[in-house]
């Protein structure tokens, strides 16, 4: 079950296990894309055999792939491939986090995907790329954050190698790939074509490392740990209270002065090895010192008052429970639930992207069984198998026939579109038909040395009929001396949208308004997509022939 969000209308097909791969398409669910997720039959994805635990099901597990769908296929079996074959001709992206070559080994490499599938987005997360002398290697959180240089910055001086508390390796990598697969859908909007994302957890790790690398380059100096404080920035670290701690940022000459004032002493501001930010980052030491020397005579929450009432960032230092209880989350949605027919109720983390336009609901799709969406998934090929459909050219006589069946959809015949008006009784057309039974309809006009696609229409849901019906046209286009085929749907149609751009063709234009302008030359008249937000833009696609 995905939720509603600016990536409705996507299939995401995931191949994906652990944590990196799961934690992309997560958030592309959570972003609104329908997520399959395709698992080995022989266990399925490795992480449903890593605790915790709730009735023998793995709260990890549950956590990463809520709302997603499940079909379990041996890519390796002839029957299965046939399958998964199928979904990557539906799907818009595939995401796979296996070593560099296992695809290609299995035959679905970046030039047979790109030559059979050229619509489709393919993102490869794995340890080390698919470049480079490391390609060939496996990996997992902790290699890449030991080889990546975080855990040399992570803990105190002097002592041993200390992993960061979460797995920002497989983290990292997952959200990198996220964003890449957004720009890459961005790109097949305009070009009609897919990408391929490389993305390495290696190169994550260097590239969260910011300031260290900074630093690096700049002084020559090699950084490592220094606790919690800030390398370059003080007072900015945990200082302890009579308590226990509090974390202080002031991060500028004006928060410090604010900051001295707040604790009772205002004479630090002016101390001469305090004035300036890199005065105060030459004597951290003695500065710490002098912060704690007020610290220490009241509790930590006696200072988050004085503190936030005087404007310095400040915070506690929470634990898991205090955090996910706190007002705060709660107020932001952050703590969801998803329910599983064995486990129950599982509480996880929420979604950190609010989108002003999209819910942000406080329960999420169950976790997926095992193979649980096999049927489902499998009908949804199937009605999507078109080798059975006759395409047929409309006669005259069909037209009303036509008409009739339109309005009974729409609620009228006529369309509007780039500001000139059709009625599909006068369009000539194709009509899809299984056995003797009309399952789809397509409408058209040509003008010139260009092809319109007036209305496409499915009679039987999720027949998907579209696909014939449009490379009957531009078969027919060819005939005609068309040099291309233009389509216009709208901005709140992504459904829409995401079907032409996997079928060739490519954004060239956006009509700014032009569903309000249509509204106004005759009102009443249904226009294409639907009508339920302010602003209606067309959006005009093209196919080259």
């Amino acid at each position: 079950m995905s939720q509603s969000g600016p990536l409705e209308g996507v299939t995401v097909i995931d191949l994906t296990r652990v944590l990196a791969g799961p934690y992309c398409t997560m958030v592309l669910l959570d972003l609104g894309a329908e997520v399959i997720k395709v698992e080995t039959p022989a266990g399925g994805d490795d992480s449903r055999s890593i605790g915790p635990f709730v009735k023998d099901r793995s709260a990890y597990f549950m956590s990463l792939n809520r709302g997603k769908q499940s079909i379990a296929l041996d890519l390796k079996a002839p029957a299965d491939r046939e399958i998964f074959e199928k979904l990557l001709f539906r799907a818009d992206v595939l995401v796979e986090n296996f070593r560099a070559g296992t695809m290609e080994k299995l035959g679905y490499g970046w030039a047979e995907l790109e030559s059979r599938y050229p619509q489709l987005i393919y993102a490869a997360t794995s340890g080390f790329g698919h470049t480079g002398p490391y390609a060939p290697r496996p990996a997992y959180d902790m290699v890449v954050q030991g080889m990546g240089g975080i855990m040399s910055l992570t803990g105190h001086p002097g002592g041993p190698p200390t992993r960061v508390g979460s797995s920002v390796g497989d983290i990292t990598a997952g959200l990198f790939t996220a964003i890449g697969i957004n720009a890459a859908l961005h790109h097949r909007h305009k070009t009609g074509r897919g990408l391929k994302i490389d993305v390495s957890m290696l190169d994550c790790q260097v590239a969260i490392l910011e300031n260290a690398i900074a630093r690096y380059f700049a002084t020559g100096e090699v950084p490592g740990p220094i606790g919690a404080r800030h390398p370059s920035i003080s007072p900015f670290e945990a200082y302890q209270t009579a308590d226990g701690h509090v974390i202080i940022a002031a991060g500028n000459d004006k928060l410090f002065a604010q900051l001295a004032d707040a604790i009772g002493a205002p004479a630090l501001a002016s101390d001469k090895r305090f004035v300036t930010g890199p005065l105060r980052n030459d004597n951290v030491a003695a500065l710490k010192q002098a912060i704690e020397a007020q610290l220490t005579g009241q509790p930590t929450a006696h200072w988050l008052a004085v503190l936030e009432a005087a404007g310095v960032p400040c915070g506690p230092i929470n634990n898991v429970a205090q955090i996910l209880s706190d007002p705060q989350i709660a107020d932001r949605n952050m703590v969801v639930s998803a329910v599983d027919p064995v486990a129950g109720e599982l509480k996880m983390a929420g979604n950190p992207i609010k989108l002003s336009a999209f819910a942000d609901p406080v329960s999420r799709g169950r976790p997926p069984e095992l193979d649980g969406d096999r049927e489902k998934i499998l009908q949804m090929i199937a009605g999507g198998d078109e080798t059975s459909l006759t395409i047929e050219r409309l006669t005259r006589a069909e037209r009303d026939w036509v008409g009739e069946l339109i309005t009974a959809r729409n609620g009228s015949t006529i369309f509007f579109s780039n500001g000139k008006r059709h009625d599909v009784r006068d369009c000539p057309g194709f009509v899809a038909r299984e056995g003797t039974e009309p399952v789809g309809l397509l409408t058209y006009d040509i003008e010139g040395d260009s092809c319109e696609l007036v209305s496409l229409d499915s009679l039987v849901d999720d027949k998907g009929v579209g696909s014939a019906l449009v490379e009957a046209l531009a078969v027919l286009a060819q005939s005609e001396g068309c040099g291309k085929i233009w389509v216009i749907t709208t901005n709140d149609n992504l459904r829409a949208l995401g079907f032409y751009q996997k079928r060739g063709f490519r954004m060239s234009a956006i009509n700014c308004g032009g569903m309000d302008v249509n509204r106004q030359r005759k009102s009443g008249v249904p226009l294409i997509g639907k009508n339920d937000i302010p602003l209606h833009d067309e959006i005009v696609l093209e196919r080259t022939l």
